[in-house]
C-alpha cells in the first residue's frame, strides 16, 4: 500500500489516447525498419525492392511521435528538461532518459540509412542500418521497460511487458506495411509494383511473431490465474470494464482472426494476407489502448 500512496501522486495527468497510438507508431515503425534492414543489411536479397520504401514509411511515422509526447506534456517547454545538452542534467538510471536519447537519435539513424539506400551505397548502408536496428530495437523495448518498472501500476509490472511489445511492434509493423505498400500500388506504374509474392512472404513473417505473441498472450494469463491478489484483479478488469480493446480488439481481432487466416489455404493468397494485416495492426493498437487504459483505471481508483 506504501509504494501506491508515494508513487500516486494526487496532482498527476491521465495518459489517454495520445500515448496509445504514440505506442503504437512507435512499435510499427521499429517493425517497419525491421524489414527493411533485412535487404541491406541482412543480405536477403528479395527484401531489397520495398526496404527503402519500408525505411521512410518508418522514418514518417516516427516524427509523428514528438508531436503525440509533446501535446501530452500541456506544457511543451518541459519537454526540454530530458535533454542533457540544454539542461546539463542526465540521470542515467531513468528509463526516460534513455527513452528521450533514443527517441532522438533513431530518426537520425533511419535518415542516413536511407539516403545510403538512395546512394546505393552497400557497405555503409549495412553498417548504419545495424546501427539503426539496434536503435529501433531498443526504443521500443525502452517503451516497455517504462511502463514495466513502476510498481503503482500492477497491471504493468510485468517482465513480459518489453517482450510483448516488441513482439507486437513486429507485426503491427509488417501489418502496416503490406497495407501501404499496397495502397502505394495504386499510384505507380505497373513494373514498379510489388510482387504478390513478397506481401505472401511478409504474411509467413508475420505468422512467426503472431505465434510467438499468442504464446506470450497465453503465459500472461496463466501468471495472472494463479497469480497474487492483485495479479488477479488485473484479470478480471482485462475481462470486464477493458474486454473491449483486449480481448475483442488485441485476442481477438489482432491474434485469433489472422491466425485462423494466415494457416488457413486463404492465408498463402494476398488478399488474405492483406486482411490478416489489417486486422492484426488494428488489434495491436488495441492492446496499446488497453495497457494504458487498465493502468491509469488501477492507479486512479486504488
Amino acid at each position: 500500500m506504501e509504494r501506491e500512496i508515494v508513487s500516486n501522486a494526487f496532482h498527476h495527468a491521465n495518459w489517454g489516447i495520445p500515448i496509445a497510438v504514440y505506442f503504437w507508431l512507435v512499435g510499427s515503425s521499429a517493425g517497419s525498419f525491421v524489414i527493411s534492414s533485412l535487404g541491406w543489411v541482412f543480405g536477403i536479397k528479395k527484401f531489397k525492392p520495398i526496404s527503402f520504401f519500408a525505411s521512410n514509411l518508418s522514418i514518417v511515422q516516427l516524427l509523428i511521435v514528438p508531436v503525440l509526447l509533446v501535446f501530452d506534456l500541456g506544457q511543451s517547454t518541459r519537454a526540454t528538461h530530458l535533454f542533457p545538452v540544454i539542461t546539463g542534467f542526465w540521470h542515467a538510471s531513468a528509463p526516460l532518459a534513455w527513452g528521450t536519447a533514443l527517441v532522438a537519435s533513431y530518426p537520425v539513424g533511419m535518415f542516413i540509412y536511407s539516403y545510403l539506400i538512395y546512394k546505393h551505397n552497400e557497405y555503409w548502408a549495412k553498417i548504419f542500418g545495424l546501427i539503426a536496428v539496434i536503435q529501433a530495437c531498443s526504443t521500443h523495448w525502452y517503451t516497455g521497460i517504462t511502463m514495466a518498472l513502476n510498481p503503482s501500476r500492477h497491471p504493468n509490472h510485468t517482465a513480459m511487458a518489453a517482450l510483448l511489445f516488441l513482439i507486437g511492434a513486429f507485426i503491427s509493423g509488417i501489418g502496416l506495411l503490406n497495407i501501404i505498400l499496397k495502397i502505394r500500388d495504386y499510384f505507380v506504374k505497373e513494373e514498379d509494383k510489388v510482387d504478390p509474392t513478397m506481401i505472401v512472404g511478409l504474411g509467413r513473417l508475420m505468422l512467426v511473431g503472431l505465434c510467438l505473441d499468442i504464446f506470450l498472450v497465453f503465459s500472461e494469463f496463466i501468471h495472472m490465474t494463479y497469480g497474487t491478489e492483485e495479479e488477479f484483479h488485473v484479470l478480471e478488469l482485462v475481462t470486464t470494464v477493458f474486454r473491449s480493446p483486449v480481448m475483442y480488439l488485441y485476442i481477438g481481432c489482432g491474434l485469433a482472426i489472422p491466425l485462423v487466416i494466415l494457416v488457413s489455404p486463404y492465408g498463402k493468397k494476398t488478399n488474405g494476407v492483406l486482411w490478416a494485416s489489417g486486422l492484426i495492426a488494428v488489434g495491436i493498437f488495441g492492446m496499446r489502448l488497453g495497457w494504458v487504459g487498465i493502468s491509469q483505471y488501477s492507479q486512479t481508483i486504488f
